[in-house]
């Protein structure tokens, strides 16, 4: 499935937005789907997520806003916190031009690339982090744990 300017929701509790005309990305729906099922059924997660695809300008000018980083980066994670009883874990926020860029500098499929960056993103909304070695370590294993089940 082709996305270029629309919402889809993706199954139940995800859905993904293009916030920018010149974002373009092919996303398999039903490897999607497989993902996150997977994802939310181990970590018995049932609040929504959003996955917003954005340019290059806009994940730095983010990363310079709420990480105070001034560099690009791939993927951002945005943990929703509220008093309120909203149904919302958080927001991934994914920069298309730069995942494809890494994964051609590293030698990767762009599409299973993306499939570990949504991965990774996610880990971070459930409070998964990279700081320490052995939170590292457990990271990259659920990382290829969960890319392992779809192939």
């Amino acid at each position: 499935m082709k996305i270029k300017n629309n919402i889809y929701l993706i199954n139940r509790f995800l859905n993904i937005n293009i916030a920018f005309n010149d974002c373009f990305f092919v996303v398999d729906k039903l490897l999607i789907n497989k993902l996150f099922y997977n994802l939310f059924f181990f970590f018995n997660i049932k609040k929504y997520i959003s996955i917003t695809l954005v340019n290059s300008n806009y994940i730095l000018y983010l990363n310079k806003k709420f990480n105070n980083k001034n560099i690009y980066t791939n993927v951002l994670s945005f943990k929703f916190y509220s008093n309120l009883k909203f149904n919302l874990l958080g927001d991934i926020i994914i920069c298309p031009k730069i995942l494809l860029m890494e994964s051609i500098k590293k030698n990767k499929n762009h599409i299973l690339y993306f499939l570990y960056i949504l991965i990774h993103g996610f880990l971070h909304l459930i409070n998964f982090n990279h700081k320490k070695f052995n939170d590292y370590k457990k990271m990259k294993f659920f990382e290829y744990f969960f890319l392992n089940i779809l192939f």
